[in-house]
C-alpha cells in the first residue's frame, strides 16, 4: 500500500473506512474467508485501488468506494486467480455522492479446475451527483469445463446528466491464439501461460506505482 498522502481510518459498524484526501494507490490482498473494505474519496482526489486474490480456498470480498467530493476520481482493479475448488465472491459498490465524479472498475479472473467466481457489482448515483461518469467491466477466462463464473451488474441512477455503463464477458483461451504461438515454436502449455499472463497484466499497465505493480504481479505469479 502506498501513496503521496496520509489517509484517515475510521470505524463504522465494525467496518474500517479509509478517508482518502490525497492522490494514492492502494493494494489490498485479502487473506481471510471474508474481508470488507470501504473508502471515501475526497474533493479533487484521485485514488487507485487494486484487489488481488490468488487462492485455492474460499474468499468473500466486499468493496465499497464512495466518491464524496466534487471532482474525485477512482480507479478500481480486481484480479482473481482461482484454483482447485475455490469459491470466490466479490461484491463492489461505486457510490457517487458529488458532482463531476468519475469511477472506472475492471475485474479480471482466471479460473481453473473446479474454481467458481461470483461477481456482484453495483453503481449508485445519488441526486447530488450530476455529471457522474461511471464504468464497470468484468472479464472471466475459464481454463476448464468445470470452472464457473457469474456476473451480476446493477445500476441505480437518481441524478440527471450522467453516463453509466457496464459489461461482462466469459470465455476460454482462444485456439487461434494458441495455434499462432505454436506456429512460432512455442509449446501449447507455454503459450497458454503467456496468454493468461498478458490477460491479467493488461489490467495493471496503467498503474504508475511500481511497488504496487510489482507486488500485485508477484501475488499472481506474473513476470514483471
Amino acid at each position: 500500500m502506498s501513496g503521496s498522502g496520509a489517509a484517515k481510518i475510521s470505524s463504522n459498524s465494525g467496518m474500517r473506512i479509509r478517508d482518502v484526501t490525497h492522490t494514492e494507490t492502494i493494494l489490498e490482498l485479502p487473506q481471510g474467508a471474508e474481508e470488507q473494505y470501504a473508502y471515501r474519496i475526497g474533493k479533487n482526489t484521485e485514488c487507485t485501488i487494486l484487489v488481488a486474490i490468488n487462492s485455492v480456498e474460499n474468499r468473500a470480498v466486499h468493496l465499497s468506494v464512495r466518491l464524496c467530493g466534487s471532482g474525485s476520481r477512482a480507479t478500481i482493479i480486481g484480479l482473481v486467480l482461482g484454483r482447485g475448488t475455490a469459491d470466490i465472491r466479490l461484491h463492489t459498490l461505486q457510490q457517487h455522492e458529488a458532482p463531476d465524479t468519475v469511477s472506472n472498475l475492471l475485474v479480471k479472473t482466471v479460473l481453473s479446475e473446479n474454481a467458481q467466481f461470483f461477481y456482484d457489482g453495483g453503481i449508485r448515483v445519488e441526486p447530488s451527483a450530476p455529471k457522474t461518469d461511471a464504468y464497470q467491466r468484468n472479464e472471466n477466462l475459464l481454463l476448464s469445463r468445470t470452472a464457473h463464473a457469474e456476473s451480476k451488474p446493477s445500476l441505480e441512477i437518481l441524478a440527471d446528466d450522467v453516463r453509466c455503463t457496464h459489461g461482462a464477458t466469459i470465455g476460454s483461451v482462444s485456439e487461434e491464439e494458441l495455434w499462432y504461438l505454436e506456429s512460432r515454436g512455442i509449446e501449447r502449455k507455454k503459450g497458454e501461460t503467456l496468454i493468461l499472463s498478458g490477460f491479467l497484466k493488461s489490467a495493471i499497465t496503467g498503474v504508475d506505482d511500481r511497488v504496487v505493480k510489482y507486488r500485485t504481479a508477484k501475488v499472481l505469479g506474473l513476470d514483471v
